[in-house]
């Protein structure tokens, strides 16, 4: 881990860390999903004891990395009676 990243990581607020159970309500997905990801070092972690935590800022990056704009226009005005 670079230098930088280390001190984001030892920057971070406890507040800002989540643990799994919260992770599989944020995401919808299931514990295996999120083994998964784990292991194939899409979502970084960190571990203490057998507890497993996530930065959320990591997660929202997840979120914004595996975004798919939808091809239908909103931009016009939709008026409900």
């Amino acid at each position: 881990m670079d230098a930088e990243l280390k001190k984001q990581v030892a920057e971070t607020k406890i507040e800002d860390w989540i643990d799994n159970y919260a992770v599989i309500h944020l995401l919808h997905i299931s514990s295996r999903t999120l083994q998964t990801l784990r292991a194939n070092n899409t979502l970084p972690y960190s571990r203490i004891n057998n507890k497993i935590y996530y930065r959320r800022q990591d997660i929202q990056q997840y979120l914004a990395d595996n975004y798919v704009p939808s091809a239908i226009d909103f931009s016009h005005e939709i008026i409900i009676k």
